[in-house]
């Protein structure tokens, strides 16, 4: 796969990296990849592709922490051909685990806030953003793990994952339409199978694109609002900070570069 690496820090316990990864040709699963060592990779973008290993397979997204152990094999399959952008940790030093299977977790909003704050404050030299990713990385083992999806729940978080940031406004009937299931029935599996509600989830994936379009330099916040199908900027910046724990025009300022090394991370 066509990748393109930043080192952000190396150190003693580990090194750091963003990495831009170019979507292989074609609509099938990719060869498989071998990894020569644990990989924990923490998404940055938004993305939506299928990851298979052993006889599971799960759906990743913009949400979607993944943790690879050594010698594990893998495929990809991507819905789209966009590019997949992450911040990749390689422990220098780790246990060895038990299980064979990789593991996926999703993150919130304010966890998914601090990866893109601590990469930028790593780009940046700022002192503690290693201990920021050390946090993240300790963080994983405490987060309720995904399990492989298959049937509706697969195909809802699938069309919400592909459409959040386009279509923000598709309501939660037609999502239960589109997957041929009642909306109480879909409701039920969704939360007992990802532990998050259609809503939570959906609202998470809006505010994921908040974060890459302002990490990207885009510094215009009502059009980020009205994008995303919120009401209006101070509506995205209410629940931007009640999700995330900053504000919109802090997080603009961290993640376009321009904070101060006090900022928090």
């Amino acid at each position: 796969m066509p990748q393109e690496r930043t080192l952000l820090y190396a150190g003693r316990e580990f090194t750091v990296e963003h990495v831009r990864s170019l979507a292989h040709h074609g609509p099938g699963w990719s060869g498989p990849y071998t990894l020569e060592s644990r990989r924990i990779i923490f998404p940055v973008g938004r993305t939506v592709l299928d990851v298979r290993s052993g006889s599971g397979t799960w759906l990743v997204d913009g949400l979607t922490a993944m943790q690879f152990d050594d010698a594990m094999v893998y495929q990809l399959r991507p819905s789209t051909h966009a590019v997949r952008r992450s911040v990749v940790v390689r422990p220098h030093h780790h246990p060895s685990r038990s299980d064979t299977a990789p593991a996926f977790c999703l993150l919130s909003p304010r966890s998914l806030y601090r990866v893109h704050a601590a990469q930028r404050h790593l780009l940046a030299g700022d002192a503690g953003a290693d201990a920021a990713i050390a946090g993240l990385v300790d963080e994983l083992g405490t987060i309720r793990r995904q399990v492989p999806l298959t049937g509706t729940v697969a195909r809802a978080r699938r069309l919400l994952a592909q459409t959040a940031d386009r279509e923000a406004r598709l309501s939660m009937h037609e999502v239960a339409d589109a997957v041929s299931r009642s909306p109480f029935h879909l409701a039920r599996s969704f939360r007992h199978e990802t532990g998050l509600s259609l809503h939570q989830y959906r609202q998470h994936l809006r505010l994921a694109a908040a974060m890459e379009r302002l990490a990207d330099g885009d510094g215009d916040l009502a059009g980020i609002a009205h994008d995303l199908g919120y009401c209006s900027q101070s509506h995205l910046g209410a629940v931007f900070r009640r999700e995330t724990g900053v504000t919109l025009g802090e997080a603009r300022r961290v993640l376009a570069g321009t904070s101060s090394t006090s900022a928090r991370i």
